[in-house]
């Protein structure tokens, strides 16, 4: 009797963690980051449920995340600013954190390349 007892509540702890699993919303995406953002020396970054797009041409998936400093996109692979060209993408160095402003609804991401700061600010029709 105990063992049905014991399988019983293993089963049903087990359907619970699935259905929460299931039902929880994915942490990717959907924390109010979606827009787009520009700066002047390399051009936009849009941010769409989990994917970010770099001047219109190359897709990246990224995470939102909350650290001490605060909000912040992580991108699965590196990408870093270069100033008049674009952006630089890279599989093999240490992927760097995106600052958000604020969740929902940021106005600008800041992107650290080594000391200098690139400020991307909301385009102002990229707001829902």
């Amino acid at each position: 009797m105990r063992r049905w007892i014991t399988f019983g509540i293993v089963v049903v702890g087990v359907v619970l963690i699935a259905g929460l699993a299931i039902m929880l919303p994915n942490s990717a995406a959907g924390k109010g980051e979606n827009g787009t953002f520009v700066n002047d020396y390399c051009g936009t970054i849009t941010l769409t449920d989990g994917e970010m797009l770099l001047n219109g041409q190359r897709k990246i998936r990224y995470t939102v995340a909350l650290d001490a400093d605060g909000p912040y996109i992580l991108p699965q692979v590196y990408v870093g600013a270069v100033p008049d060209i674009g952006f630089d993408v890279d599989g093999t160095r240490s992927i760097l954190k995106l600052r958000l402003d604020r969740l929902p609804a940021p106005t600008r991401i800041v992107l650290h390349e080594g000391l200098t700061p690139y400020v991307f600010t909301r385009h102002a029709s990229s707001r829902r």
